[in-house]
């Protein structure tokens, strides 16, 4: 298993914090975002990671990780960024793809691990209790999140929503892309456009990906999860973030 960190953003969300620092280096109580991946994986005995870097990419010097860069950070989205490392996607090892704004337990990264299938997705079942500490209205920025009746197997992700109905758990920015799957899902993303690889969302890119029948799994946790995304979480995280991540 090796471990990719996506920390091309320019985190604008969370400016002044990002001023001088990339968004996965803002500290959260005093530690930073990455600090708390980097713990929870090498726990796991993950010790081949790498990070994906765009804005501000020399601040992660002292970390002494193997770095790939996306030079082209601002103006293109996730999608793009993940397949600048496209060698990782080498078909000998699994893969674990970590957006770098989220900080997670053990047994949320233990759930991915153990969940079988071609890609596994973490998906955290009461999201909404997260969803109301962070924001008023918990349907403003909530996804659809389906999986087939009786199984794990996700069969709808990403879209605008209109009840709560259509959210099963929340996704929330970690991937497993087993070594199998690797050249089926770099041959899916060369088919695209370049203009839609330069744009998309991942969350688009799995639903391609599950219209293509790559069969993508959910590996359901409960809580044990935050994502930084606004300087509002942050004022929250800083009284709540210990007991979300404490462990089960």
């Amino acid at each position: 298993m090796r471990a990719l960190i996506l920390a091309a953003g320019m985190g604008t969300r969370l400016r002044p914090h990002t001023n001088d620092k990339p968004k996965a280096l803002v500290p959260l109580n005093n530690k930073p975002l990455l600090d708390y991946q980097l713990s929870v994986l090498r726990h796991a005995g993950i010790r081949d990671i790498s990070l994906l870097t765009g804005y501000l990419a020399a601040c992660f010097a002292p970390y002494r990780l193997s770095t790939i860069h996306n030079p082209d950070y601002a103006n293109t989205n996730m999608v793009w960024s993940l397949f600048k490392a496209r060698q990782l996607f080498d078909s000998k090892t699994d893969l674990l793809v970590c957006y770098g704004d989220i900080a997670y337990n053990d047994a949320v990264l233990s759930a991915v691990l153990q969940q079988t299938g071609p890609v596994v997705i973490a998906a955290d079942r009461q999201w909404q209790s997260l969803w109301q500490l962070r924001m008023e209205d918990v349907l403003a920025d909530a996804e659809t999140f389906k999986m087939a009746p009786g199984s794990h197997k996700v069969v709808n992700l990403g879209q605008k929503i209109t009840d709560l109905n259509q959210v099963q758990a929340q996704y929330i920015g970690l991937i497993k892309f087993r070594a199998a799957s690797h050249q089926q899902v770099l041959s899916l993303y060369d088919q695209l456009p370049e203009s839609q690889q330069r744009k998309m969302y991942m969350t688009d890119f799995i639903q391609h990906l599950i219209n293509c029948d790559i069969e993508v799994n959910a590996a359901l946790h409960n809580g044990g999860w935050l994502e930084v995304d606004t300087t509002t979480d942050l004022t929250i995280y800083s009284s709540h973030a210990r007991q979300i991540l404490r462990q089960p």
